[in-house]
């Protein structure tokens, strides 16, 4: 599973944004079109929530060929930030590409993450 989804239906939430700035993890929830309607007027879903959903691997511009592997999980890894030394709670853990790759290392800074980051990343 990616855990840098896009907000979708179908999708799973699985993360809210706190006043901390950092994403404290629910319980997954499948994103409706309900839900999608009652956020539509606030800012962007993916600034505000985290959500996961089948890793589309080839089919994605994370997606490093040569190594076949996503290539987010090392750039959030070099986030200079608050990371944690141990892991806490996150319902994805057992399917998630991230720390599939890079076990506990891909966790540390997962909470300082929300998809609009993407963009900074890629400029790494």
């Amino acid at each position: 599973m990616c855990p840098s989804y896009l907000g979708k239906t179908g999708a799973q939430l699985f993360g809210v944004l706190g006043k901390d700035g950092k994403v404290n993890f629910i319980t997954p929830l499948t994103v409706t079109e309900e839900f999608l309607e009652l956020n539509k007027k606030k800012s962007n879903l993916e600034q505000r929530f985290r959500f996961t959903g089948k890793c589309a691997e080839k089919g994605c511009s994370q997606w490093n060929k040569e190594e076949s592997k996503c290539s987010l999980s090392q750039k959030v890894q070099t986030l200079e930030k608050d990371r944690v030394q141990e892991l806490s709670f996150c319902p994805i853990r057992s399917q998630c590409r991230w720390f599939f790759q890079d076990r506990e290392n891909a966790c540390f800074s997962c909470n300082e993450v929300t998809r609009n980051m993407e963009e900074l990343l890629l400029s790494i």
